[in-house]
This record gives C-alpha cells, sequence and structure tokens, in this order.
C-alpha cells in the first residue's frame, strides 16, 4: 500500500517539472493553428454535412418595358378619347407602323378610332386629332364599336375587323363586323351586315363573339376570336374564309352534342389551379416557319382583376400546347400598375412589340413593351 502511494507521488513529481519546461503563451497573443483548405472542404467522416440553404431567384421579366410614360397616350380633356385608349388594330405595312386605336370616355360607352404611325414601333405621331372611323359609320352598333385587326389586300385596299357592345349588362350581345378604306386615313365603309355573330342558344358562344385577329394564308382567311356563353365562359375560337367576308366557324365532326353541336372553341381554359384556368382571350396569331404561336390574356379564375399574358404553339392552328415560359407578362411588370385590358402584338425585325392598355387611376393608355427573339416552342 505505501509502496503504491510511493509510486503515484513520484509520477505526480514528474509531471509538474516536466509542465514547468513547457514555453509559456500569452492568451491574448496566442494563434490558432487553422486547417488547410483541403481540410476545410472536406466533411468529418462522423458529423453531418451543413445543409446549404436555399436560394430563391426571381426570374426577370420576360418583356421589357420601354421607358416610363405611354408611348400613345389618352387625349386632352374634353376629347373624344380623354380617359381611355387601347391598341385597337396594329400592322406593319411598306416599312411603317400603323395603329387603329379605340378611343372612348366611358364603358360601356360610344368608341371613336383614331389613327397613329411610326417609323420604328416606339415613337408614334398622332395623324389628325379627330378619328378616322366612328361608331356611327355603323348601322348595327347599339353602343359601341371597337376595332382589334387590321390587313391590307393586295390591291392595296385596307380592311378593319371590329366587335360591337350592344348592351350595358355582363355578358353583352356582340357581333363581329367589317370595313374598308382605301388609304388608312379613309373615309371608312362599314359592311351593311356582320361577318361573324353568336351562335345559337345553348352553344358554346351564344352571347357574344369579340376581339377578332384575321391573317392572310394561303388558302384564304383565318380569324380568331373571343366567344363567350351565357354561363359567362370565355374561350377561344377559330373561322375561316375564301374571301375575308364570309366566315365557316371550326366544327369538329366528333362533337355533336350541346355546346358543341354547331361549332367548337380552339382553345380553352387551363386546368384548376393553373394560371390561366378562369377566361383565355385576345387571341394573336401568327403563321411561323416552326408552325403557329398564339399570344393570349387568361386569368385564374372568373374575374378580370388578376389577368396575365401567354403563349401556345400549334401545327395546325387548330390544336395548342402551352409554352413552360407562362405566364410572360403580368400587370405589375409595369411599374405602378395593377390592371391591363386590351393588348396586341407584331413580330417585326426580330422583336416582339407588345402594346398593353394599361390603367392606372381608372383611366387607360398605352405602353409599350419588348422582347427580342423568336419564340419556339
Amino acid at each position: 500500500m505505501k509502496t503504491t502511494r510511493g509510486i503515484i507521488c513520484l509520477m505526480l513529481v514528474l509531471f509538474f517539472l516536466l509542465s514547468g519546461c513547457l514555453p509559456a503563451q500569452s492568451v491574448g497573443t496566442m494563434t490558432p493553428t487553422l486547417p488547410s483548405q483541403e481540410q476545410q472542404i472536406q466533411p468529418s467522416a462522423t458529423a453531418p454535412a451543413t445543409p446549404t440553404p436555399a436560394i430563391t431567384v426571381t426570374p426577370a421579366p420576360f418583356f421589357t418595358v420601354y421607358g416610363d410614360q405611354p408611348i400613345v397616350p389618352n387625349g386632352e380633356s374634353g376629347a373624344w378619347d380623354d380617359r381611355f385608349t387601347d391598341p385597337g388594330a396594329v400592322i406593319y405595312h411598306a416599312g411603317t407602323f400603323h395603329m387603329f386605336r379605340n378611343g372612348f370616355r366611358g364603358f360601356p360607352a360610344e368608341s371613336q378610332v383614331g389613327y397613329v404611325t411610326s417609323p420604328d414601333g416606339f415613337t408614334w405621331t398622332q395623324q389628325g386629332t379627330d378619328p378616322v372611323f366612328m361608331t356611327k359609320d355603323v348601322p348595327y352598333v347599339k353602343i359601341g364599336m371597337f376595332v382589334s385587326s387590321v390587313i391590307v389586300e393586295d390591291d392595296g385596299t385596307w380592311v378593319l375587323y371590329f366587335y360591337t357592345w350592344d348592351t350595358n349588362s355582363f355578358p353583352s350581345s356582340s357581333v363581329i363586323g367589317r370595313a374598308t378604306a382605301s388609304s388608312p386615313t379613309g373615309p371608312w365603309l362599314a359592311d351593311e351586315e356582320p361577318v361573324l355573330q353568336p351562335g345559337t342558344s345553348g352553344a358554346w358562344d351564344d352571347k357574344q363573339v369579340t376581339a377578332p385577329h384575321v391573317i392572310k394564308t394561303e388558302d384564304g382567311y383565318r380569324m380568331y376570336y373571343t366567344a363567350i356563353d351565357s354561363k359567362r365562359n370565355q374561350w377561344i375560337g377559330m373561322a375561316t374564309s375564301t374571301d375575308g367576308v364570309h366566315w365557316e366557324k371550326y366544327n369538329d365532326p366528333a362533337t355533336t352534342d350541346k355546346p358543341f353541336a354547331e361549332s367548337d372553341p380552339v382553345f380553352q381554359s387551363g386546368g384548376p389551379g393553373t394560371w390561366d384556368a378562369g377566361f383565355v382571350q385576345q387571341p394573336r396569331v401568327f403563321q411561323t416557319a416552326n408552325g403557329w404561336t398564339m399570344f393570349y390574356r387568361a386569368t385564374p379564375g372568373r374575374t378580370e382583376g388578376s389577368m396575365k399574358y401567354g403563349v401556345a404553339f400549334g401545327s395546325d392552328g387548330i390544336h395548342w400546347e402551352r409554352s413552360a415560359l407562362n405566364p410572360l407578362f403580368e400587370p405589375n411588370d409595369v411599374p405602378k400598375t395593377s390592371l391591363f385590358w386590351f393588348t396586341n402584338i407584331l413580330f417585326q425585325n426580330g422583336t416582339y412589340f407588345l402594346f398593353v392598355e394599361v390603367d392606372m387611376q381608372h383611366t387607360t393608355e398605352i405602353y409599350l413593351l419588348t422582347h427580342t427573339g423568336e419564340l419556339t416552342p
């Protein structure tokens, strides 16, 4: 027992003697030894790796807003367009951009059509202060008339397609009409009868046909339009013509019961929970080397306060696939904006020119957004 204690005491004495031989270090000047770079990036074999925090990246807007002011404002106080204006019908012809814009002081109310031009799509000049085409020029309009498409025939005839607004209720009673002139400034002569009317009671388009977009094709003409039924559904239809005057709605022979017995939509609302599950409307369609491209406005629900803008592609102009890029545009892409209404779009010189009726404090003016580069499926 005594021997064991003696051995322990001797070991303690040796420990203290060795400790006294180590060099002293000041706490304030101690320099820690850092691991090498290789050691820093290699996780411990036993310790779990620290999870990398998720980074949320907000994608840049597809379209770029041009400037901070409208390219086409509404009119001065007391003028025919002093409250609302939209980019009704737009075309690039003979080296110039031409816009036939709708101007109105209320809605629904009488509306008139003004004419503005641009050499480049960015800077616009009003051609006269008076309208070139007026509601009173169309014999069958009951309240208002709004142009939405323009083409120029091979013989130089200018053709406007428009839709009417004939009641104060919604859905209204509306039809699609046509007017012609030898020059963009008129005089414009409206056909005596509409060129496209709603379907019969119970059809998918039995209340309104609106916002036509007409294009020339190798075998005639195509018209894409918004149709509205008595239940307020809004889908996109298509009609064909050999002369631009007499039209036949697309009809799928496989559907023989109402609401699709007489004709069929070519584009319907998206599935539940999608950004375009509500209304789809205002088609703008182009035939390209890669097929057909359709821009459209849509809502996720059955109100117009949450509208956005998208695109779809097709091989025949009848069957469509939505783009994964959708939606391409929404109101807050334009600063201080919560709503937008009518739209039009052109592809020219490698750039998409999107003209938007922007709502600011219950008045509307026309803004421009652009995207350079062709879209492909």
